[in-house]
């Protein structure tokens, strides 16, 4: 009962915080993001940073897109890495997809796409684990890094957590264990789950076993099911159900990352 007060206190300060970012002044050259190239161990990789809006060292998270790459859904993405921004916390937008993986990864032929996901799911990660280690380089790194997946970013973000001991706090939307992953999964971080409960891509089934996992791992795991909600619910800004799924998202990551 205690620890969920304590969430919910934190809960509860983060939303009144969003409240007011809108009537906080920003400069124009604060609020831009910065268009970068990391060079990594197969290809150069592109991301977007957005700086955290406090001085001095601070945290990071990498934001991993979904099955159809960053630009359907860019307005989505986008929302939380400025809210991410907001709070004090450099929030890295990875397109971690080449040209050629766009067409692959849309195709309607569910067990095609997912054998592509499996086959590629390594260099993937590889490419994530040399991203956090770009923003370790950085002079206002604070030491502490997440991970943000969405979808198959979000199996992504498990394996790549699960591989890399500085990870500190994982956020998983609708995703799961991934099929390589499943008999090697021997550590993750802090994790926090969000998940539909009429999800048709992946099942709710999925992210109650990557819950389960984790903590039988003996790591701390939480998941939040949204009940009569569908694959994507949290990219539509005017649902209520997007609003709390976006503030619980921060709050995690604030406690786990300050």
């Amino acid at each position: 009962m205690a620890k969920r007060l304590r969430l919910f206190r934190r809960i509860c300060a983060t939303a009144l915080m969003l409240a007011c970012i809108g009537a906080s002044p920003t400069h124009a050259d604060d609020a831009a993001p910065q268009e970068l190239t990391v060079a990594t161990a197969d290809a150069p990789v592109a991301i977007k940073l957005f700086p955290g809006r406090q001085d001095g060292r601070r945290p990071a998270v990498i934001i991993l897109h979904g099955a159809q790459g960053i630009e359907r859904f860019a307005a989505a993405y986008r929302r939380y890495a400025e809210t991410l921004a907001q709070t004090g916390i450099d929030a890295v937008l990875v397109s971690y997809y080449a040209a050629a993986d766009i067409e692959p990864m849309g195709s309607s032929d569910q067990a095609s796409r997912q054998a592509y996901f499996s086959e590629h799911l390594p260099k993937w990660s590889a490419r994530i684990r040399d991203v956090v280690s770009f923003m370790a380089r950085r002079d206002v790194f604070s030491g502490k890094v997440g991970l943000l997946g969405f979808s198959n970013g979000g199996f992504l973000a498990v394996t790549s957590a699960a591989s890399d001991p500085r990870i500190d706090a994982l956020v998983v939307f609708y995703g799961g264990i991934p099929g390589p992953a499943q008999h090697g999964l021997a550590h993750l971080p802090p994790l926090l789950a969000l998940h539909g409960d009429a999800d048709r891509n992946v099942p709710l089934s999925s992210g109650k076993a990557l819950v389960d996992r984790a903590a039988a791992l003996g790591g701390a795991a939480d998941l939040v099911v949204y009940p009569g909600m569908g694959h994507g619910f949290d990219f539509d800004p005017s649902r209520p159900e997007a609003a709390d799924a976006l503030t619980r998202t921060v709050s995690f990551l604030q406690a786990h990352l300050r």
